[in-house]
């Protein structure tokens, strides 16, 4: 079972995420955090295989949360969650230390994509093409 850390302050999405994700016979959302401070709470205290970061969180951006879990957890696969459909935000996540670049709105996408990034592959949602 891969375990997973949401890091994601919309409530309703976040339910959502984790209703979809309680579906699949392999992967669970066992925490989530509303915001990147919260998460670097919460990372010390449980082990994940992967931790789901929303791109837009108040205070500490998601971008940054993931090169700090980069340098603290180099060996954690991190993947960006995000509304904004541009190649420039997923190529600064991917420099950040991002193994993946999911769009909100394609929740099969974000589905597609947990697989081979929890394998260590890089995944970016196939509707933004090159990066």
């Amino acid at each position: 079972m891969i375990s997973i850390l949401l890091v994601e302050d919309h409530a309703v999405f976040a339910s959502v995420l984790v209703r979809l994700l309680s579906r699949t016979e392999d992967m669970e959302i066992v925490k989530v955090a509303r915001t990147a401070e919260r998460a670097l709470q919460e990372l010390p205290q449980q082990e994940f295989d992967l931790v789901l970061v929303d791109v837009s969180l108040p205070q500490m951006s998601g971008i940054n949360l993931v090169a700090a879990l980069r340098e603290k957890y180099p060996d954690l696969p991190c993947a960006m969650l995000s509304g904004h459909m541009s190649s420039q935000y997923a190529r600064r996540a991917l420099e950040a230390g991002a193994r993946g670049y999911l769009l909100k709105d394609n929740p099969a996408g974000i589905l597609t994509g947990l697989q081979p990034i929890v394998k260590g592959e890089i995944f970016i949602s196939e509707e933004l093409g090159e990066v």
